[in-house]
């Protein structure tokens, strides 16, 4: 998506941002600093296509252990999931990103998806919100920092998902109304 934030600054002096650009970029430096093993929590980023809504980014499809495609985490809670099944995994995801120090914007509910096996959740990936955010990237030059903005994500986040299960999760007149229907699949092939 490109964007142009408001400002009181003229629109040819300001840069304009592709958040496009921008992910594909951090999932390259991502797989060279980390290598394989980033398969295990993150797609891999094959280049940008051409689609109906403009250029588009293209990663790896998750899926389930039967083929399908896997579910994030707003799903699943709104369809009555068991969240307290996912905490293992959700951890694991959470050891993975600090032992690799990857940051990563806000870990929302949508952006996650479950790889689903056949005796229950297997591992968590992150389908955006790659990077730090951060203006002076601070935790990504102290390693400390890093570790402990990590685990402040991943705790603000599960707490987050407890408060939205308990809730029940996004209603069907939400869905409708809002832009709380994203993170939901319109197909399951």
């Amino acid at each position: 998506t490109v964007r142009h934030k408001k400002t009181i600054i003229p629109a040819h002096w300001r840069r304009e941002y592709n958040n496009n650009a921008h992910e594909q970029a951090i999932l390259d430096k991502l797989e060279k600093r980390v290598g394989p093993v980033m398969a295990t929590h993150l797609p891999r980023s094959y280049g940008m296509a051409e689609t109906d809504l403009g250029p588009g980014l293209v990663l790896d499809l998750v899926r389930d252990h039967d083929g399908g495609i896997s579910r994030s985490i707003r799903e699943l809670i709104t369809t009555g999931y068991d969240l307290p099944k996912l905490k293992p995994s959700f951890l694991e995801f959470g050891k993975f990103l600090s032992d690799n120090l990857i940051l990563t914007r806000s870990l929302l509910d949508h952006n996650l998806v479950v790889e689903m096996r056949e005796d229950g959740p297997g591992p968590i990936f992150l389908i955006d919100g790659f990077g730090d955010p951060a203006w002076i990237p601070f935790s990504s030059w102290i390693p400390a920092l890093g570790h402990a903005k990590v685990a402040r994500r991943i705790e603000e986040a599960w707490q987050r998902f407890e408060k939205f299960a308990a809730s029940g999760g996004v209603s069907d007149e939400l869905r409708r109304t809002s832009s709380w229907d994203q993170g939901f699949l319109r197909h399951r092939g």
